[in-house]
């Protein structure tokens, strides 16, 4: 097989993978920011567990968007 074409092809079967796992980090990036606003409210760090939450809300309502739900 000539070495170009097998690179396209490569290429092209990488794409839907790419989408994948980038859907993927969407959907975990919420349940991630929870634990670690969790894990700040253990140690009673407040400041860090606000910012935490408000990540947490903003890549919720990103991925609801980048999902087509919102």
């Amino acid at each position: 097989m000539n070495k170009f074409v097998l690179q396209v092809f490569l290429f092209l079967a990488f794409i839907p993978l790419a989408i994948l796992i980038g859907y993927g980090v969407l959907v975990v990036a919420p349940i991630f920011c929870c634990f670690l606003a969790i894990n700040s409210y253990k140690f009673n760090n407040t400041k860090e567990m606000y910012i935490w939450m408000g990540f947490g809300a903003l890549s919720f309502f990103i991925a609801m968007y980048m999902l087509g739900v919102l």
